[in-house]
C-alpha cells in the first residue's frame, strides 16, 4: 500500500512538472515610430522600433486588405461598383454586319446549373443594345471589324447576389461561305469600392468563373475564357445557328476575403525593428499582433499606432 502511495505522488509531481513546463510566458510589447516627432512623406520608410519578448508577431499596416479589425471579416458594404469591358469584334462578313453579335446580361434567379434547360428557365435581363442607357457592343455598320468599351454604373447590384453573361448569336445564313465573326473580350472587369479601397474582379477564369453553355449550335470552336480574356470563335460551321453564353459564377459584391498580415517574427529570428513604406497618403492605423505561444498554450497582446502619411509635394524648379 505505501509503495503505491509514493507512486502516486511521483506520478501526480511529474504531471504538475510537466504542466508547467507546457506555460508560455505573457507577452511583453512596445512599439514606437522611429520618426514619431518627424513627418512621414508618402514613399518614406517608416521604422517601427520593437522591444518585447513575443515569439511571433504580425503586422497589418492599416491599408485597405491589410485592417486588423477586418481580419476575420467576409461580409463586408458595397460603397459603389462599376461593370467595364472591352470588346473587340472581327472578320464580320456582310450578313453580320449591322446587328448585335454580342449580348450582355444578368439573372438574379438563374440556379447556378449550366444545363441548356436551366439557363432557358431563368429571368434574364439584358444590359446591352442600341436604346438609351444600354450598354453597347459592337454592330460593325457596314465594316468587318469593330472595338466598344463602355463603363456603367453598376451600384444597383451592389447589395443583391446575381450571375453575369455574354451571348454570342448569330442567325442561320443559308450558302454561306465564309465563318462568323471571332470575338475577344478584354478586360471584363468588376470594380468595388471597400472601405475606400478598391477591389476588382477581372480574371475570367478564376474571379468570374465563366462557364460556356451552347442554346444553339456546338461550343466546338473556340469558345474558353482564360486568366486574360473571353473568346467567342466557331469553327466551320458556316451555315449554322449560333447561340452560345458565357456565364458567370455566382456573384456576391458584399463577399470578401478576410485581411491579412505580414508574418515579421519567428522563434529564431533577433528582430527589433521593421520597416514599412506607404506609398498612399492617410491616416493609417498600424497593427502589432504578438504571440508566445506552445501546442498547449499561447498569450496574446496587441500594440497600435497611429501613422499619418502626407503627399509630399514636388518643389516646381525655375
Amino acid at each position: 500500500m505505501t509503495n503505491k502511495i509514493i507512486y502516486s505522488l511521483l506520478v501526480a509531481g511529474g504531471l504538475l512538472s510537466s504542466c508547467t513546463f507546457d506555460e508560455v510566458d505573457d507577452v511583453n510589447l512596445n512599439v514606437k515610430i522611429d520618426m514619431e516627432t518627424q513627418e512621414i512623406y508618402a514613399g518614406d520608410e517608416v521604422r517601427f522600433h520593437i522591444d518585447g519578448n513575443p515569439d511571433y508577431i504580425v503586422f497589418y499596416s492599416g491599408e485597405p486588405g491589410h485592417i486588423y479589425a477586418n481580419r476575420e471579416r467576409c461580409k463586408a458594404d458595397v460603397e459603389s461598383m462599376v461593370l467595364s469591358y472591352t470588346i473587340k469584334q472581327q472578320y464580320t462578313e456582310t450578313y453580320y454586319q449591322n446587328s448585335e453579335v454580342m449580348g450582355v446580361w444578368v439573372s438574379e434567379d438563374f440556379n447556378g446549373d449550366y444545363a441548356p434547360e436551366s439557363v432557358k428557365k431563368a429571368t434574364w435581363t439584358k444590359l446591352s443594345g442600341t436604346g438609351e442607357g444600354m450598354l453597347k457592343v459592337p454592330t460593325c455598320p457596314n465594316i468587318r471589324q469593330e472595338t466598344v468599351s463602355e463603363e456603367a454604373d453598376f451600384s444597383v447590384y451592389k447589395d443583391k447576389k446575381f450571375y453575369l453573361a455574354l451571348s454570342y448569336q448569330t442567325p442561320l445564313v443559308e450558302g454561306a461561305e465564309k465563318g462568323q465573326p471571332r470575338v475577344d473580350v478584354k478586360p471584363f472587369k468588376l470594380d468595388k469600392i471597400i472601405d475606400g479601397g478598391l477591389s476588382t474582379m477581372e480574371i475570367p477564369s478564376t474571379d468570374f468563373g465563366f462557364n460556356y453553355v451552347a442554346l444553339n449550335g456546338n461550343a466546338s470552336g473556340n469558345f474558353n475564357a482564360d486568366e486574360s480574356m473571353l473568346l467567342f470563335q466557331p469553327g466551320n460551321a458556316f451555315t449554322k445557328e449560333f447561340d452560345i453564353w458565357a456565364i458567370s459564377q455566382l456573384i456576391d459584391p458584399s463577399a470578401v476575403s478576410p485581411d491579412k498580415g505580414e508574418p515579421i517574427k519567428a522563434l529564431d529570428m533577433g528582430t527589433d525593428s521593421y520597416v514599412y513604406t506607404y506609398k498612399t497618403p492617410g491616416e493609417y492605423t498600424a497593427t502589432f499582433e504578438a504571440r508566445n505561444a506552445n501546442m498547449w498554450n499561447s498569450d496574446v497582446t496587441v500594440k497600435e499606432v497611429k501613422v499619418i502619411v502626407k503627399e509630399r509635394v514636388q518643389d516646381n524648379e525655375d
